[in-house]
């Protein structure tokens, strides 16, 4: 948490501010991260107090650890319906629509393997790989069986909603801002929403170097436009030699050995890029380009063999910047 603070900050200072406004900011910790809210203009207080009510009103109902959230009683359930709220059922069905969107490469049920794994917390293992057989048989949108706002699951399956909740409470906040027309910048963990400008000039916000996530390797000059990152330095631990990290393959069960350190998504809809950004990670470098290239998705790679590389669609949203050749990064465009 150390790190991802640290990187935190490091985007909020890359991203300056122009002096002619002074900036309203306000940092608390939500949805098991560390985030920050900074606006422009005088009623800056304000809507940052919105922007932190709303978070806190999604996680009450989004949050798993918390028992009385429509996903903690969903995954409690034992295959019995639940009936979610609105906006329970509204980002549930936005998660299985991506899920589709990226053929299961982000997938919501990967709830099992996150716990069976335990990364980040006390009891982090490598599993036995019959456990690890046995969690993927609940993993799957097809053990979600959804009527209306009634959803059920299949026995042993669970929700995780955390791959796309940040990006969803970015796009509330983002929301927020837009309908007074005020400028500022939403740090919700690894999810960045620039909203508006900086004084009439873009938000630059720096793309951590995986190896020190306080410095960087590149940097994108962005309005209106969230950015997004996920990468293996977020949570992760070490045994006898190999990192393993958060990222999920749903396929194998295992962290995804797809050769990157990290994904970058550009895009003007938080919670598409935050499912992105895993998808892609999963996907790999090939993959993942290809995908990207197809759906017209602005994305900046970061290879396990240090290589920095774009999409060609990073060119029409953004200015890029590569900053990491003394680190020994490559750009490869």
């Amino acid at each position: 948490m150390k790190r991802i603070l640290a990187a935190s900050l490091l985007l909020l200072t890359l991203s300056g501010c122009g002096g002619k406004s002074e900036p309203y900011s306000t940092d608390f910790f939500a949805m098991d991260t560390f985030m920050s809210v900074k606006v422009l203009g005088s009623d800056g207080e304000s809507l940052a107090q919105q922007c932190e009510n709303e978070i806190n009103a999604l996680e009450s109902v989004l949050s798993r650890t918390r028992e009385d959230t429509d996903i903690a009683k969903l995954n409690a359930a034992d295959g019995a319906p639940v009936t979610l709220s609105a906006e329970g059922a509204k980002l549930l069905s936005t998660a299985l629509d991506l899920s589709a969107a990226t053929n299961g490469a982000y997938d919501p049920t990967v709830a099992p393997l996150t716990d069976l794994w335990g990364i980040g917390t006390e009891r982090q293992q490598v599993p036995a790989q019959s456990d690890i057989d046995a969690a993927l048989q609940t993993v799957g949108t097809q053990h979600v069986h959804v009527s209306g706002d009634s959803v059920h699951l299949d026995g042993g399956s669970r929700i995780d909603l955390g791959g796309i909740a940040k990006g969803y409470a970015a796009d509330l906040c983002a929301d927020i801002l837009k309908d007074v027309d005020a400028d500022g910048l939403l740090v919700l963990g690894g999810n960045i929403y620039a909203v508006g400008t900086n004084e009439g000039k873009d938000w630059n916000i720096g793309i951590a170097d995986p190896d020190e996530p306080t410095d960087t390797v590149a940097a994108v000059a962005v309005h209106d436009l969230s950015v997004v990152t996920s990468g293996d330095y977020e949570r992760y631990f070490e045994q006898d030699g190999v990192r393993y990290h958060h990222i999920f393959d749903p396929k194998t069960g295992y962290p995804a050995a797809s050769g990157l350190r990290s994904v970058t998504v550009i895009d003007e809809n938080s919670t598409r890029a935050d499912a992105l950004t895993t998808a892609l990670f999963v996907m790999g470098a090939d993959k993942g380009r290809a995908y990207c290239e197809e759906n017209g998705i602005a994305a900046v790679f970061v290879t396990a063999d240090k290589q920095v590389f774009t999409t060609s669609r990073v060119a029409d949203v953004c200015t890029f910047t590569f900053t990491g050749e003394d680190k020994g990064y490559t750009y490869a465009q």
